[in-house]
């Protein structure tokens, strides 16, 4: 008879080596970026989607010490906060690589780290925080080539520069005069910069009925107009938003939001194996995708998940497989190809929460000022 007691799944949980999580992480990798993956690019080239997000876990003194919760916070009245940044694929939407950090370094940091996965002819594409010039500057120099939205604190005048359309135009941006430590870069590195970096600006308006008119910039190192025209710079931007659903797919519908090991080690394993489960359901969507000619991402993520957990336990009750398994695989392939997500563009969902907070107040001081107060 199985125990009701938690704890024997624990002490597994603990004993499990991450070397073997690590290893299934790497063939699962291997798996899937096949030659036969290698032909879904844009415009000749392989793209990569930066984006960072964050995951709360258990108040414990070991993941304060490493993951300390917010300054603004009194101690005792928060929880450890980790903050990571997440390279996918823009084919797939299958997680390449991921650094975790405490909260304190910037996104920017976080995303030096992973450069290792690009190769020259690559395209990284990501939101404002990433459109540094010294960023920029160095991808460029190992062949990488930047698709971000233009800072908000960068001004831009179309009528200077090379135009090449509408809305379309190269610029050459200046080195910063003045060297410093935020920047991620020891002064040396800092001055064997270029002094100059020719930068293309692509203006995207996008009006949607019945809402006011916006205008976003993106600024690409993608200057040839031919190879790259500026109708297919605007769409791979669009694209951009797959980030933020990739990891709405991590955090709510895997439960990533909020971690529950006590320990640096068990966290670490935790994450490694959502990510884990997160690109097995991508290889899967994948390989229905490529079997039913559609696009990946017009499938539905938890349609999938959902799906595979109920197919599992079948599959694992006829292993070694009879025939009629492969009637089962047949039909949840099927089933996988038909679960697609409705055509909404420009759709417009407010950012408001329909589940209601339990009425409690919120703990602004440590739980022993509290406790004192009503002896």
């Amino acid at each position: 008879m199985a125990s009701p007691d938690p704890s024997a799944y624990c002490q597994a949980r603990r004993r499990l080596p991450f070397e073997v999580i690590r290893q299934a992480l790497s063939a699962l990798a291997e798996r899937l970026w096949t030659p036969r993956a290698a032909t879904a690019r844009w415009c000749g080239r392989r793209v990569w989607v930066v984006d960072g997000s964050s995951a709360t876990m258990p108040d414990t003194p070991e993941l304060q010490a490493v993951f300390p919760q917010p300054a603004a916070q009194q101690r005792g009245c928060g929880f450890p906060i980790a903050q990571f940044v997440a390279v996918f694929c823009h084919a797939t939407g299958a997680i390449v690589d991921l650094t975790v950090d405490a909260q304190r370094p910037h996104e920017l940091t976080l995303f030096r780290r992973l450069w290792s996965c690009f190769a020259p002819g690559d395209v990284v594409l990501g939101d404002r925080a990433y459109g540094a010039y010294t960023d920029m500057a160095q991808l460029l120099d190992c062949g990488v080539f930047s698709d971000f939205r233009l800072h908000q604190k960068r001004k831009v005048d179309f009528r200077r520069g090379l135009r090449l359309g509408r809305g379309d135009v190269i610029t050459v941006w200046s080195r910063p005069a003045q060297w410093r430590a935020s920047c991620g870069l020891s002064r040396e590195e800092f001055e064997r910069l270029p002094a100059l970096l020719p930068v293309r600006l692509v203006r995207i308006t996008h009006a949607i009925k019945g809402f006011r008119s916006r205008t976003i910039v993106v600024a690409t190192t993608l200057l040839d107009p031919v190879e790259t025209p500026a109708d297919e710079i605007r769409a791979l931007y669009r694209c951009r938003w797959t980030a933020e659903l990739n990891l709405r797919s991590l955090k709510t519908h895997l439960g990533m939001d909020v971690l529950r090991g006590k320990s640096v080690e068990v966290v670490a394993k935790e994450i490694a194996m959502h990510v884990l489960v997160y690109n097995l359901a991508r290889v899967a969507m994948w390989r229905v995708a490529q079997h039913a000619g559609c696009d990946p991402r017009a499938l539905s993520f938890t349609g999938t998940l959902h799906r595979l957990r109920h197919a599992l336990p079948l599959l694992l009750l006829h292993a070694p497989p009879p025939s009629g398994v492969h009637d089962l695989l047949r039909y949840l392939i099927h089933a996988l190809a038909r679960d697609r997500l409705p055509c909404r563009p420009d759709r417009y969902e407010p950012r408001r929460v329909k589940r209601r907070a339990k009425p409690h107040d919120l703990l602004l001081k440590p739980r022993s000022w509290y406790y004192q107060r009503t002896k």
